[in-house]
């Protein structure tokens, strides 16, 4: 199958958006959904975590106290477009406390995306802080 640069980047574009979307509003389950059977998730400071049970627990621990926003843009494929690209992506996230909402943290993706049965799931995701 042959897929387009544009193609890969919105299959991409989409997983990291229902991903933040997910991890915002606290649902685990569908994050862990969102990786390959096998997939992995790699958190800076936090550990490696692999495959969908796992990192369904691990993602469960981080259930929201507060409301949060995950913002991740400025992504770039970089890798050949085909049925698993690599991409980087920028990201901030803020947490709404007593004074309003405040940026948390910023820092950088980089993933492994690759289209299982017509959908685009993580193989690899990467959080690095910066």
């Amino acid at each position: 199958m042959t897929i387009s640069a544009e193609a890969a980047l919105a299959g991409v574009q989409s997983v990291i958006a229902a991903y933040a979307h997910a991890i915002d509003a606290g649902d685990a389950g569908a994050v862990a959904d969102l990786f390959t059977e096998d997939g992995v998730s790699e958190i800076a400071g936090q550990g490696t975590f692999a495959g969908r049970d796992v990192i369904r627990e691990t993602y469960g621990a981080f259930e929201p106290q507060t409301p949060q926003l995950h913002l991740v843009g400025n992504t770039v494929i970089t890798s050949p477009p085909g049925e698993e690209v690599t991409a980087t992506s920028d990201l901030v996230f803020f947490a709404r406390g007593e004074q309003g909402w405040a940026v948390q943290l910023v820092g950088s993706y980089e993933d492994t995306v690759a289209l299982v049965d017509g959908a685009w799931q993580f193989r690899k995701r990467v959080l690095s802080f910066r």
